[in-house]
C-alpha cells in the first residue's frame, strides 16, 4: 500500500470514529457547507487536513469534499448539505454504471506538462526505441522491478510496429545504488535498449553520459516525478505505473 493511500485512509477512519462531533450550519437541503466553516469542524476533529473545494454531486444532497493528499495527488470523501456526515467510497451512475468518483480523482490528479517542459524532456532522451510514428516518453530507471513490468508490456508494442519509445534514464540512487552508473554506460556506450533491458554497466562513464543524467534528475524533481516507470505522452499528460497496452494504444490513437 503507497504511502499517500495509507494516509487517505487514516483520514476517512478518523472522520468515521468522530463524524457526530457536530456540524457546519447551513441552509437548504441542496447546498453544501462553506470550505472555510468545513475546515473549522474537520480541525476540531484532527489538524492538518487541507480541503480544496467542496462541491455539489449528481446526488441530490451529497456534497464532494476534495483534500490535498501531496503536493501532486488530491482524494476525494463526501458529505452531506450540513456537513454533519461523512461518506467514504466509490458514487456510481447505474444508468451508466460509470465510476464517477473514479472519473473525477482521475480529473483531478491528471498532470500535465507544459510545451516548455516538453522540450526540456526531449533533449534528455536517452535512446528511441522503435520507429513508429507514434511515441510515449518513458522515465525509467535501469534497475527498477515495476520498469521491467512496464518496459515489457511496450516492447510487444514496439516489435508490432505500433509505436517508439523515448527512453530517459532517471536512477533513484537510494534504492538502486548501482543505477546511475548503469544510466551513464548506457548513454556512453550508446546500447539502447538492449543494455537497459539486461541491467548493462561498464567503466565507460564519460561527460556526457555524467551531464545528461544529471539534468535528467534535476528536471525529474522539477516536474515532480516521484518513481518509476512514469509515462508522459506526447499532449504532456505524465501517468506514473504500469500501464496497460490498451491505455497506450487509446492514449496514442493507435488501434
Amino acid at each position: 500500500m503507497s504511502r499517500t493511500k495509507l494516509i487517505y485512509l487514516i483520514i476517512v477512519a478518523t472522520f468515521l470514529l468522530f463524524s457526530c462531533r457536530g456540524g457546519v450550519s447551513q441552509l437548504g437541503g441542496s447546498n453544501c457547507p462553506k470550505l472555510e466553516e468545513f475546515q473549522k469542524t474537520l480541525d476540531a476533529i484532527q489538524k492538518g487536513i487541507a480541503l480544496e473545494k467542496i462541491e455539489k454531486t449528481p446526488l441530490a444532497g451529497l456534497c464532494e469534499v476534495v483534500i490535498k493528499i501531496s503536493d501532486t495527488e488530491k482524494a476525494i470523501f463526501y458529505t452531506d448539505s450540513k456537513g454533519k456526515y461523512i461518506v467514504s467510497g466509490n458514487l456510481i451512475e447505474l444508468s451508466t454504471k460509470k465510476n464517477l468518483t473514479a472519473e473525477r480523482l482521475a480529473l483531478l490528479n491528471k498532470r500535465v506538462l507544459n510545451s516548455e517542459d516538453l522540450k526540456e524532456l526531449e533533449k534528455l532522451v536517452a535512446f528511441t526505441w522503435g520507429k513508429a510514428s507514434s511515441f510515449v516518453y518513458l522515465i525509467t530507471d535501469p534497475d527498477c522491478p515495476f520498469c521491467k513490468q512496464a518496459e515489457a508490456i511496450l516492447e510487444e508494442l514496439v516489435k508490432s510496429g505500433k509505436i517508439a519509445v523515448k527512453v530517459i534514464l532517471y536512477p533513484l540512487e537510494a534504492i538502486h545504488p548501482e543505477a546511475r552508473a548503469k544510466s551513464i554506460a548506457i548513454i556512453c556506450d550508446n546500447i539502447g535498449y538492449e543494455g537497459l533491458k539486461q541491467g548493462y554497466l561498464s567503466k565507460n562513464q564519460c561527460e556526457q553520459g555524467k551531464t545528461k543524467i544529471e539534468e535528467s534528475i534535476k528536471l525529474m524533481q522539477r516536474i515532480k516525478v516521484r518513481g518509476t516507470p512514469t509515462f508522459v505522452f506526447p499532449d504532456g499528460e505524465m501517468k506514473s505505473g504500469v500501464l496497460p497496452a490498451e491505455f497506450i494504444l487509446s492514449k496514442l490513437g493507435v488501434k
